[in-house]
C-alpha cells in the first residue's frame, strides 16, 4: 500500500534538506514493504523552464509522487522513464523538451529544455548504502557544518566510478564517502565548495565524459509567528505551502494549540519574549510579530532585534509602528537592524481579512527570501 502522505502531499520540494528528510523517512517505513523509489533531479536547464536546477521529484512504484519538475508532458516522460530505472537500477539522464508545449491547450507555458537525472533509491542510494550516506549527512549536521552532496551525473561505461555515485563534502572541504578517483574527488570538492558559496545547485562537465552535480544542504526556511490570533492562525495555514516550517509562540493555550494550528511544526505556550530570546541560530528564519497588543509587539521587537533572522516584520499602523521604532532607537537599538524591520507588515494588496493579510505577509517574506528586497519595503525607506 502506497504511503498515505506520499499520495496526498502537494508541496513543491526545492530544499535538499527537506527532501532528504522525506526520502529517508519513506525508505525506513516498514509499511512500504521495502519497495524502492525513484528520485528525479533537474541538473541542467536551457531556455524558459518551469522549475529551477535542483528541483526534485520522488516517484513511487505505484505512480504517486512528491514534488514536481514542471508538470505537463515533460513530467509524464520523466514518470514513464522512472519505471525503467526501477526495473534496472541504472541511473539515467533524460532530456525533456518543452519547446512543443507552448500551445494554448498545453499544461506548460514554458519553452525550454531540461536535463533530468533519474536514480533508484532503496537500501543503496548513490552507489553506497543509503544508511551510510544519511549517517555522513548527520555527522556534518551534528557539527553544525554546511555540506553539499555531489553526484556523478554522467560517466563513461568503462570507468570504475559509475553514473549516480555520490559523495559528501562539508564547508571545510572535508570529503566523506570519496568517489575513489583522485581527479574526480578533487573536482567534487571544488564543485561542492562552489555550490556552498553560491547557495545554488550547479553541474560541471569534465574531460573524459564525466559530469558532476553539486547540491548544497541548506536548512529548511523557518517562519516564527509570534501571536496565535486570527492573523497568526491564517499565516500558519498558508506558509507551509511556500515551504516554510512554522513555529508559533503565544502564552495563551486556548489559542496556541494543535486543534487551531494543525499545520504548525511546533507550538510553544510561553511568554513570547522569553521564547524569542531562546531561539537557536537559524540563517533562514522569518519572524512575524502579530501579538494581541502593541505593547507586547514592541517588547517582542526589542528581543527579536537581537536574534538571527532573514526577515522581521511587525503588524500595526504606520503611526504606531514609527512611535515604537523611535522609542527603540532612543534606547540604543542597532539602527541598521531597525531599518530592516518590515513595518507596517506585508505587501500592499489592499488586504482586509485575516486570510488576505496572511497572504500579503507571506508574499513579502517570499520576496525577501528570493530576491532580498528588504530595502524596498523597510520602514526607513517609507515616507
Amino acid at each position: 500500500m502506497v504511503d498515505a502522505i506520499l499520495r496526498t502531499y502537494t508541496g513543491i520540494v526545492e530544499d535538499l534538506v527537506e527532501f532528504v528528510t522525506e526520502l529517508r523517512r519513506r525508505l525506513g517505513d516498514p509499511a512500504r514493504g521495502g519497495r524502492d523509489l525513484v528520485v528525479g533531479t533537474i541538473v541542467r536547464g536551457r531556455g524558459s523552464t518551469p522549475r529551477k536546477t535542483g528541483a526534485k521529484i520522488l516517484i513511487d512504484p505505484a505512480g504517486a509522487q512528491l514534488g514536481t519538475v514542471g508538470g505537463g508532458c515533460g513530467e509524464a516522460a520523466v514518470t514513464s522513464r522512472a519505471h525503467r530505472v526501477l526495473a534496472t537500477g541504472e541511473s539515467t539522464r533524460l532530456e525533456v523538451s518543452l519547446l512543443e508545449e507552448d500551445g494554448w491547450e498545453s499544461p506548460s507555458i514554458c519553452g525550454g529544455v531540461l536535463d533530468v537525472f533519474l536514480e533508484r533509491a532503496g537500501v543503496t542510494f548513490g552507489g553506497v548504502p543509503a544508511a551510510e550516506l544519511f549517517a555522513a549527512i548527520d555527522a556534518a549536521n551534528e557539527r553544525s557544518l554546511a555540506s553539499a552532496v555531489v553526484t556523478v551525473t554522467a560517466a563513461p561505461r568503462a570507468q570504475a566510478v559509475p553514473c549516480g555515485r555520490k559523495t559528501l563534502v562539508d564547508e571545510r572541504g572535508v570529503q566523506r564517502l570519496p568517489l575513489g578517483d583522485p581527479a574526480l574527488d578533487t573536482a567534487a570538492i571544488e564543485l561542492a565548495l562552489r555550490a556552498l558559496a553560491s547557495g545554488e545547485a550547479v553541474e560541471d562537465r569534465l574531460d573524459g565524459g564525466f559530469a558532476l552535480f553539486g547540491e548544497p544542504l541548506v536548512a529548511t526556511p523557518e517562519l516564527v509567528i509570534v501571536g496565535a490570533g486570527h492573523v497568526g492562525q491564517a499565516l500558519a495555514r498558508v506558509a507551509p505551502a511556500a515551504g516554510f516550517a512554522v513555529v508559533v509562540l503565544d502564552d495563551r493555550a486556548s489559542f496556541a494549540n494543535p486543534a487551531r494550528l494543525p499545520e504548525a511544526r511546533a507550538i510553544r505556550v510561553a511568554d513570547p519574549r522569553a521564547a524569542l530570546a531562546e531561539l537557536s541560530p537559524h540563517d533562514r528564519r522569518a519572524i512575524v510579530l502579530v501579538t494581541r497588543g502593541h505593547k507586547l509587539d514592541a517588547d517582542c521587537l526589542r528581543v527579536a532585534l537581537g536574534v538571527d533572522w532573514m526577515y522581521l516584520g511587525m503588524i500595526g499602523s504606520r503611526r504606531r509602528v514609527r512611535r515604537i521604532v523611535e522609542r527603540l532607537a532612543e534606547e540604543g537599538a542597532d539602527p541598521e537592524r531597525l531599518a530592516r524591520v518590515h513595518a507596517p507588515i506585508g505587501l500592499d494588496i489592499g488586504a482586509e481579512t485575516p486570510g488576505e493579510i496572511a497572504v500579503a505577509i507571506l508574499a513579502e517574506i517570499v520576496d525577501v527570501r528570493r530576491r532580498g528586497r528588504a530595502a524596498s519595503v523597510a520602514l526607513s525607506r517609507r515616507g
